[in-house]
């Protein structure tokens, strides 16, 4: 947590390694890989590869391959096998954390304060990424485990590549309708607005439009800073923090530090209340009122 530590990684041969543990060591591994296959190898290479690495470095691994759409985890050195479509690697605790906010059996930390509204802007049909996002989100926001900390990287397989997926998390004002000891329901008739606690608020993620590289940015709108993540070498640590970068400067900022075109994916949305006046939903009966501002926009 104290160094921003990227926790993903992409690897030859449409592969792609989240680690649990040291990142000198995992990372020591992952450049080994690259080097021993350039080109990629066999799904039994890669696994008996990262099982070895899993039992010299006392890291866990939990390793992704794109054409087949399967995840696996490596942890103490071997491979687990398990019913369970969620995988996870590092602190039980967390992991215990996690299940009680997947099957709502804790409130969120922001439960009666405000409302998350997470905007993922190129997933493919059916992905699971929004919903997997937003209960990790609460378990970094959750003060009670200390095991975690920071930002929530999000990357998923397009075609036979893997890449940064482009989202935005916006914080919408708690409805007035309800009180803080309620549910909002997809059933309830309510609009989210900006009142000024939640304000231009939004903490997104920017994908480098290329596949299989291991680099993408975080941007904080409220400060304006912006959060470049790379993987780490002998000059760098693989994080560098650029302070006041107005959304439409995002991607020539990035392009100035990296020293090449990014091709940088970004949206980033906030509510405003400066802009944004309240209305009453008059058809249909239920469903949720969104004010959002979109403050840049990349997408093609």
């Amino acid at each position: 947590m104290r160094n921003w530590a990227i926790k993903l990684a992409c690897l030859p041969g449409h592969v792609c390694v989240a680690y649990s543990g040291s990142p000198e060591l995992s990372w020591r591994f992952i450049k080994d890989f690259r080097a021993t296959y350039p080109s990629g190898a066999g799904y039994d290479t890669v696994i008996s590869f990262f099982e070895l690495a899993g039992r010299k470095t006392g890291c866990d691994f939990i390793v992704g391959f794109s054409h087949t759409g399967k995840l696996v985890s490596i942890k103490d050195g071997l491979r687990c096998t398990g019913v369970a479509k969620t995988h996870w690697i590092g602190d039980f605790v967390a992991y215990k954390r996690f299940c009680e906010y997947q099957y709502r059996k804790k409130e969120k930390p922001e439960h009666g304060r405000a409302i998350s509204s997470v905007m993922f802007a190129d997933e493919e049909k059916g992905s699971p990424a929004s919903d997997i996002y937003s209960i990790m989100r609460n378990v970094v926001a959750d003060r009670e485990i200390t095991s975690v900390g920071g930002f929530v990287t999000v990357i998923s397989n397009r075609e036979s590549e893997f890449r940064f997926s482009v989202y935005s998390d916006i914080l919408m004002d708690w409805p007035i309708e309800l009180t803080s000891g309620q549910d909002i329901q997809l059933t309830d008739k309510n609009n989210l607005i900006s009142t000024g606690e939640n304000d231009r608020f939004s903490i997104s993620q920017i994908s480098l439009g290329y596949y299989n590289i291991n680099m993408c940015a975080i941007y904080i709108l409220k400060g304006n800073i912006l959060c470049l993540l790379s993987e780490p070498d002998e000059r760098s640590d693989g994080c560098v923090i650029i302070k006041n970068v107005a959304p439409n400067k995002i991607e020539e900022t990035i392009d100035r530090v990296i020293g090449f075109p990014s091709r940088a994916l970004s949206l980033i949305m906030s509510s405003r209340k400066e802009t944004i006046a309240p209305f009453r939903i008059r058809s249909p009966n239920e469903g949720l009122g969104l004010n959002l501002y979109c403050e840049a926009n990349t997408m093609k």
